[in-house]
């Protein structure tokens, strides 16, 4: 498998070499497009979706330089059969219906955001760093004593019947599904695509938090409805260069 953006070229690459179409991976650019340096990767995670033990696989990459590498496939593929990989990810895409979005969310049309959108969101790269676990990979605590999940991490138990203190184990919230225990649309809000959706979730397992909905229209949401974690850019700071990223709500569609 080897990256292209121009099809023809693509397959004339694989001629030269001798390769059968068959042998090769789709290069993902008709579904996700063109992801840079990661469409390698990206294809490799592709290729191990359907791979089998034995399989032999050969990864090429070229930019600034090349990059080769040979894998054969073992029987722990097997323990990676239900990952959410390339597959459910694309399932799970939401079709924008307006260009005109589209010219906003890719920044060739700016928008006017009024005085909401001068307020800064930015999260100190100090902060972030100290809180990267809470922050970055959505885990929280569990209480040793009571089995209590809370997010952020706390160092008291928020069972009224346990106030265990200091009694916590790391506990990840990204993997687990939820449902909206609450919700509101906000139309004052700085946003390219209002209103700004959000509300409190309640975990499968415990714990609620409030976050940002996404891939959703205000109509479709619904108290109950089954919403997943995903991870998604939330600011772009132009003159640093920073993007923000955090966890929102979506809803399962795969």
């Amino acid at each position: 498998m080897y990256p292209g953006l121009y099809a023809r070229e693509h397959g004339a690459i694989a001629k030269r070499l001798g390769a059968d179409p068959a042998q090769l991976q789709d290069t993902l650019l008709s579904t996700v497009g063109d992801t840079g340096s990661a469409s390698p990767l990206m294809m490799l995670v592709a290729a191990l979706e359907d791979a089998k033990p034995g399989d032999k696989i050969l990864v090429a990459s070229f930019g600034n330089g090349g990059d080769a590498m040979f894998f054969q496939v073992t029987e722990k593929i097997k323990n990676v059969a239900d990952k959410r990989a390339v597959k459910k990810h694309v399932a799970a895409k939401k079709d924008l219906a307006s260009y005109e979005k589209y010219l906003a969310f890719r920044n060739l049309a700016p928008m006017d955001l009024g005085m909401r959108g001068e307020i800064s969101i930015k999260t100190p790269m100090s902060a972030l760093f100290r809180e990267r676990k809470v922050i970055l990979s959505l885990c929280g605590s569990k209480c040793k004593k009571c089995g209590t999940p809370q997010y952020p991490y706390q160092r008291v138990c928020v069972n009224p019947d346990c106030g265990a203190i200091d009694q916590m184990e790391d506990y990840r919230f990204s993997d687990k599904k939820a449902v909206i225990f609450t919700y509101t649309g906000d139309n004052l809000a700085a946003s390219i695509d209002p209103p700004s959706i959000y509300g409190l979730v309640d975990f499968d397992g415990g714990g609620r938090f409030w976050f940002d909905f996404t891939d959703c229209d205000l109509d479709s949401v619904k108290v109950g409805m089954p919403v997943e974690m995903t991870f998604r850019r939330r600011y772009v700071d132009e003159p640093s260069g920073v993007h923000g990223y955090s966890w929102k709500a979506a809803p399962i569609r795969a």
